[in-house]
């Protein structure tokens, strides 16, 4: 397989975004440039696409400066936000991110696959997981309960799969005040969007529009999103946990540890990257 390029998505601040633990722009910059060091330290990375959306201010030449010692090409992106994250939740902002780097960065242009990864994170030895054999690969969770679940609730669950109906539970839930347990998506398997390889044409056609239908509060997220636009196509679904390394910024929850010296080198960036 032709090694794709990775597009690491990256919000330095957290703004307005709802369900964000990791608030501190400080601590989030460390905790990105962490990620950024330890992907440029992979043989097999050849190429990064960087996207921002963020209203952070730093110098983007330092990440290709940084980039460039390592022997890899980044290409920076500065993205637009979504508004609607406030109110449908942090997925909705990643897929409008992910939407406009397809249209706006060369190397993805240029490129039939890409490898997605949550910035903050790394995933030791991502090189031996995908084999590239098929439109996708990603990385999977079937365990959910639905014991104690209405009946209504599921039935009604369905209707979250088009974004009319999405923004039709939506309303019901802020304008007319119905019980969260009545118009909250039913609990399903979930596709883990931190981490995965796709073909950019077939996210293009089957994945680029999920994040529309996004509703944090009430339980429907990107995860759950991915995996009903998921069915039915020729993709991998990987049964076992990523290995993670890194910190992440809706729970704050941390797993691994980066080696001292990508700690130390992060540091020392973040003073020269920050405006």
């Amino acid at each position: 397989m032709k090694t794709p390029p990775l597009l690491i998505t990256a919000s330095l601040d957290a703004g307005k975004t709802p369900y964000v633990a990791l608030s501190s722009t400080a601590l989030r910059v460390e905790a990105y440039l962490e990620g950024l060091l330890a992907w440029c330290r992979e043989p097999w990375v050849r190429s990064i696409v960087f996207a921002k959306n963020c209203a952070a201010r730093i110098r983007p030449e330092v990440l290709e400066q940084v980039a460039a010692t390592y022997g890899k090409t980044l290409e920076f992106m500065q993205l637009e936000s979504a508004p609607r994250t406030v109110t449908q939740g942090k997925g909705f902002g990643e897929g409008y991110m992910i939407r406009q780097a397809l249209q706006k960065s060369e190397i993805l242009r240029e490129a039939e696959d890409f490898i997605k990864i949550t910035g903050k994170l790394f995933h030791p030895g991502a090189d031996t997981i995908f084999n590239g054999q098929v439109d996708g690969e990603f990385f999977v969770c079937r365990t959910f309960d639905s014991r104690g679940v209405s009946l209504i609730r599921k039935r009604l669950s369905s209707l979250y799969q088009t974004e009319r109906g999405s923004m039709t539970m939506a309303f019901l839930k802020r304008r007319m005040r119905v019980p969260w347990g009545w118009v909250a998506a039913a609990p399903d398997a979930v596709v883990d969007t931190r981490f995965y390889r796709v073909n950019r044409n077939f996210y293009a056609h089957t994945l680029q529009d999920s994040y529309l239908r996004v509703q944090d509060a009430l339980g429907y997220t990107l995860e759950r999103a991915f995996w009903d636009d998921l069915q039915g196509h020729s993709v991998r679904r990987i049964d076992t946990p990523p290995e993670i390394i890194g910190i992440s910024g809706s729970l704050g929850t941390k797993t691994g540890e980066y080696p001292e010296e990508i700690r130390l080198e992060a540091r020392d960036i973040a003073v020269r990257l920050v405006i």
